[in-house]
């Protein structure tokens, strides 16, 4: 393993918790609420199925009431990750729709009220109704038989001291868990960590989490900020997705609070890339190559500078090795290669180190801006084998 930085460790030993943060995936609910994500039962068993072979101890199979079949097929299906279901408490079916979801086998009811003045005014309820709904609907799933969570959406635009009341109407319901919404994408890590503190405080120290979107680019530092402030949980998706601009990244936070905060997940980090592909393949929505894990060049490297690097001691370029993700090591071809690429590449495809070198890589830059993307290794190969198949390349681009 590749050297982390030493500033980590300084800057942890303000941080003495080790101890274990539960990811709770919500792809199966909230990733379908991305505009282009749209999964068959099918679909939804076989990524549950791979979420729980990852190690995930809790997903999200849906909406209570409305997403009862799933709940039902993961079961079916043996997943090992505990399944929940949100539990919508203002809609006027909550009660039908706790009874059908703990029915159908889920082992948790998330309640959700929403929280904030302007929220509340929209549905034309009070703070007090708001109370209410905490107190009867975490009743209802304590009395189900599932285990009860609780969740105060838009929790970040909220009335403080009405924020705490509602978490401390939801512990005296019996809730088990505690999970901050910022809904809106729109807190800083100090505000979350603030939040944190206060919802500990305010629940006798219980288990906290929070679930944070990317609106601002922000979900996976909300998330980390949470955790230094003692936050135990953390929501997640496959791919960030979700509504808007998604979601906090189940790989991303995993492999940072594995590597960078020495804090267990109990993830499989070898799966990360396969469980990341799977999502792209089942949506059909495509991964960056950029995308951090599970992209396609997040280990590539093309300037002769790196590449010798990177072919002497890959750690001196590779925070972490891609085989620790599940992901590989590639050698591409562009603006910038040069000879030791080059022959590096024709050597990596099974042919001799080619003698003109420098004159195959001016081709390969030329490609490279006139293409605006990476040469291919046909590409590559035409200009290897001869300068006639190069004249080719040429012509098919025009």
């Amino acid at each position: 393993m590749p050297p982390l930085s030493p500033f980590n460790e300084r800057a942890r030993s303000a941080l003495p918790d080790r101890s274990p943060v539960d990811l709770h995936d919500i792809t199966l609910r909230e990733g379908q609420q991305a505009a282009d994500v749209a999964l068959s039962l099918e679909e939804q068993v076989e990524l549950g199925l791979a979420l729980g072979k990852a190690g995930v101890p809790y997903m999200q199979a849906g909406f209570a009431g409305q997403d009862d079949a799933t709940v039902t097929a993961l079961k079916a299906a043996g997943t090992a990750s505990r399944v929940s279901v949100l539990a919508v408490a203002f809609r006027p079916d909550w009660k039908a729709c706790i009874e059908s979801a703990a029915a159908a086998g889920a082992d948790v009811l998330e309640v959700l009220v929403r929280s904030s003045d302007a929220q509340l005014a929209a549905m034309g309820i009070t703070r007090e109704d708001s109370l209410r709904q905490v107190d009867d609907a975490v009743g209802a799933a304590v009395a189900s038989g599932a285990e009860p969570w609780f969740i105060a959406s838009f929790g970040t635009l909220a009335d403080e001291d009405h924020l705490l009341r509602m978490y401390a109407a939801a512990r005296e319901a019996g809730a088990k868990r505690f999970v901050i919404a910022d809904t809106t994408g729109i807190a800083t890590p100090a505000a979350i960590a603030y939040l944190v503190g206060r919802v500990r405080e305010g629940t006798g120290g219980a288990s906290v989490g929070v679930h944070c979107h990317e609106d601002f680019g922000l979900a996976n530092a909300l998330t980390l900020a949470a955790v230094e402030a003692g936050a135990d949980l953390a929501e997640v998706s496959v791919n960030g997705y979700g509504e808007r601009a998604g979601n906090c990244s189940l790989s991303q936070l995993a492999l940072a609070l594995e590597l960078l905060y020495e804090r267990p997940a109990g993830i499989d980090l070898r799966q990360l890339t396969a469980l990341e592909r799977l999502a792209s393949r089942l949506s059909r929505v495509p991964l960056a190559a950029s995308q951090p894990v599970s992209g396609d060049n997040v280990f590539a490297q093309k300037l002769d500078i790196h590449v010798m690097l990177t072919r002497e001691n890959p750690g001196l370029l590779e925070p972490f090795p891609p085989d620790l993700v599940g992901n590989e090591r590639v050698l591409r071809l562009g603006r910038g290669t040069g000879p030791v690429a080059v022959a590096t590449k024709a050597v990596e495809l099974g042919h001799p180190e080619p003698s003109d070198a420098v004159a195959i890589a001016e081709q390969v830059r030329a490609i490279a801006v006139r293409e605006k993307r990476a040469v291919t290794e046909a590409e590559f190969l035409a200009l290897v084998n001869g300068p006639q198949n190069g004249n080719a390349t040429e012509s098919r681009s025009t």
